[in-house]
């Protein structure tokens, strides 16, 4: 493997030669996994963290290992944990769908300055987590409010940049060593959703529309996001990135996939069945088959956007 960058973090685990997942050290600022490519020429970034300082240091690992310049980044959605370190790759073209270049333009902006106008907002965070009576929960809350005070500690050297080239369906990396392609299906995790797929290494980078042994959340449509998996599901995939947690196989997507379906279900119940509210929906029991998985505190909010979303009898 020969001497892999080290870095407070995150962890590079080589997938294949000149392919490296970056698995984030929870609490430390970057809080979404990325990824680097030898293109063979080129280096391409997969995601760029949540703060400046893992951004730098993947940048500096990117170009290390490949010995060449980052001369691609991709934005696999516009949530601030894989787009937040996108001005430290400054001769970089940043790739990412119209939709989501959008919404972080519209919406990371907006985040920013409500950070910035907000002093208080970590006191309110760290009042939730003292309040937290469950255990596992609590110690994820923790980990999360690490992540907002590295953004905190940040905020002053923060620049949003916006991806330059947008891309409809299907865009494809050329390099000497490799092709590497990036494809959208729609949304589901959030309105628009990306990842990449190396066909001849059978390793896709994920983002958040897989997470491996974590709950994810929800921000776009549940049941588009289902149909997006059943695809992602017809592709040859050995090795799996996820945008949170440990590096999986293709079967992760159908555990994923499974997760969504049972938690829409539950939400049903609640709704339709049993008559009941909102909070009822938020505060059932994790089932049994995810009891285990990181991030338990987005279990409740979870049930809470689905809930919302049951379809009425009439629909």
């Amino acid at each position: 493997m020969g001497n892999v960058p080290e870095s407070r973090h995150f962890r590079l685990k080589e997938l294949a030669d000149g392919i490296y997942a970056a698995v984030i050290v929870p609490g430390t600022g970057a809080w979404g996994n990325a990824g680097i490519v030898d293109l063979g020429g080129a280096a391409l970034v997969f995601d760029t963290f949540l703060t400046p300082a893992p951004a730098r240091e993947l940048r500096a690992a990117a170009e290390t290992l490949t010995g060449s310049p980052v001369r691609y980044v991709v934005n696999s959605h516009y949530h601030m944990d894989h787009t937040f370190g996108n001005a430290e790759f400054p001769d970089a073209l940043i790739v990412a769908t119209e939709t989501t270049r959008d919404l972080i333009a519209e919406r990371g902006r907006k985040l920013l300055e409500q950070v910035q106008a907000n002093p208080d907002y970590l006191d309110e965070l760290e009042a939730e987590l003292r309040a937290e009576p469950d255990a596992a929960r609590r110690a994820d809350k923790a980990l999360e409010l690490g992540e907002w005070r590295a953004l905190d500690g940040a905020i002053a050297e923060m620049t949003l940049r916006l991806p330059d080239i947008t891309f409809a369906e299907r865009m494809v990396f050329h390099g000497s060593r490799r092709r590497a392609e990036l494809l959208t299906y729609g949304g589901g995790h959030t309105p628009s959703d990306a990842f990449l797929y190396l066909p001849a290494d059978r390793i896709a980078f994920m983002g958040d529309l897989v997470p491996v042994s974590t709950h994810p959340s929800f921000a776009g449509d549940a049941n588009e996001w289902r149909r997006t998996l059943e695809r992602v599901e017809q592709l040859d995939i050995q090795t799996l990135v996820p945008g949170h947690g440990p590096i999986g196989t293709a079967a992760d997507a159908t555990s994923t996939r499974q997760y969504i379906a049972d938690l829409q279900a539950l939400a049903e119940d609640v709704a339709v069945r049993a008559g009941g509210s909102e909070d009822d929906a938020a505060a059932l029991p994790i089932p049994y088959e995810y009891t285990d998985w990181e991030a338990p505190s987005v279990f409740p909010a979870n049930m809470r956007f689905l809930y919302k979303h049951v379809p009425t009898p009439s629909e």
